[in-house]
């Protein structure tokens, strides 16, 4: 049968293998000294698998079914490794013997093809490639990371699944009298035109998805406090979330934290414990705030939190909870056990029409009544809103609690 587009087809499938070697190449380079470099490893041999596959194929069209078990064997491995690729990309555990098994099966079924059928062996074994294929275009479609490279590999793994599964039906419907388990029509010709469009946008597009997540990372680093990892304070006042506070989330609360007498911990115990006690305050941020609410250290030792669809109530309540969470706390630096404690400012916006620098202006506000008024305390913008509260500035720091002495803080 006359080739499509007067293509010649062993020509094809060498144009094929030599276009996977390349990119195998390209995988390899990008692959140094990165992170993902599991992810690499399994691109750089899955495409070498299939350029060896291919090379076989273009030597045996329209030859028997046993000189195809190799090359079969190669295909079903090379999309394992595929599938290995993306699920050690996003994070996910796989394992190698589910295709290993299948290639075994798939070798089973040539081996008895003239038992079974031509026909049906075709039909079957190209049915176990689409399953493959169909497996990791389902995985790239539920993976929660939303790069856009990820759609352009769900079409480059679709391309060639259209192929795969007409080649299917050729076997199972329209070609029930076949006797060629690689025959050379015009279903092999799409299949190689596919299977290029396949490996150009699988290739591009797995590089791209790559750049992303590196590009991702790089953004994430510089919206990141390097000490605490927290948000720094640039962060905090570019991030979509705030841009979206005014009008959008209704009520909002901010919650300004302040260590007190902080330049005496670096005199006395040194800047190491000092930054010591900057880390240890951000852990129990995220241990009373909890990781939902967007974090940030925005100075030496102030810290803010935006705890979105929450009242001064609910703001109060958790601060109080830190507030006397690191008054409890002990901290041991070289030896020696340094307290500290915090103050704390609350400013809050019920109607969701403030900005946040609004906000934060108020809160400021409110910290500086708290170190005015000793320290070690929590002040909130709107006492009224506070019902079980005395309506003052400031709320005191209860009876029980450790005075807020200079000494006490560091000792």
């Amino acid at each position: 049968m006359e080739s499509l587009l007067h293509l010649d087809r062993q020509t094809m499938f060498l144009v094929d293998a030599l276009l996977l070697v390349v990119f195998a190449v390209a995988f390899a380079f990008a692959g140094l000294g990165n992170k993902d470099r599991r992810y690499w490893v399994a691109l750089v041999a899955s495409n070498l698998t299939f350029a060896v596959a291919f090379t076989l194929f273009s030597r045996h069209i329209d030859r028997s079914p046993e000189v195809l078990l190799l090359p079969d064997c190669l295909l079903v491995i090379g999309l394992g490794l595929r599938w290995k690729a993306i699920r050690s990309f996003f994070g996910h555990p796989s394992s190698c013997v589910w295709f290993l098994a299948l290639s075994l099966a798939m070798e089973l079924m040539l081996l008895l093809s003239r038992v079974i059928g031509t026909a049906l062996v075709f039909g079957l074994t190209n049915a176990m490639i689409a399953a493959q294929i169909l497996a990791i275009i389902v995985s790239l479609v539920r993976e929660s990371e939303r790069f856009p490279s990820r759609w352009g590999l769900i079409f480059a793994y679709g391309v060639v699944a259209a192929s795969t599964i007409l080649r299917v039906a050729q076997g199972l419907l329209i070609d029930r009298g076949m006797d060629n388990l690689l025959p050379a029509d015009i279903f092999l010709d799409i299949h190689l035109v596919a299977a290029a469009i396949h490996i150009g946008a699988s290739g591009a597009f797995s590089l791209s998805i790559a750049y992303e997540r590196s590009a991702a990372r790089l953004r994430e680093a510089a919206l990141r406090d390097p000490l605490t990892g927290l948000y720094n304070r640039w962060s905090i006042e570019s991030l979509p979330e705030i841009d979206a506070l005014s009008g959008k989330r209704g009520s909002s609360a901010l919650v300004l934290i302040d260590i007190d007498h902080f330049k005496r911990v670096n005199d006395r115990h040194g800047h190491p414990a000092g930054d010591a006690a900057i880390k240890r305050c951000a852990g129990l941020i995220r241990r009373v705030f909890g990781r939902d609410n967007l974090m940030a250290r925005i100075g030496g030792e102030e810290f803010i939190i935006l705890l979105r669809g929450r009242n001064a109530v609910h703001a109060d309540m958790l601060a109080e909870r830190f507030r006397l969470t690191v008054e409890a706390d002990r901290l041991f630096f070289a030896g020696t056990m340094i307290k500290f404690t915090v103050s704390i400012g609350i400013s809050h916006d019920a109607t969701g029409t403030l900005s946040f620098p609004d906000l934060f202006e108020m809160a400021d506000q409110c910290l500086y009544r708290a170190k005015a008024a000793g320290r070690n305390r929590i002040a909130v913008d709107d006492p009224g809103a506070m019902p079980d509260f005395p309506l003052s500035a400031s709320r005191p720091v209860p009876a029980t609690s450790t005075p807020a002495s200079a000494e006490s803080m560091l000792t």
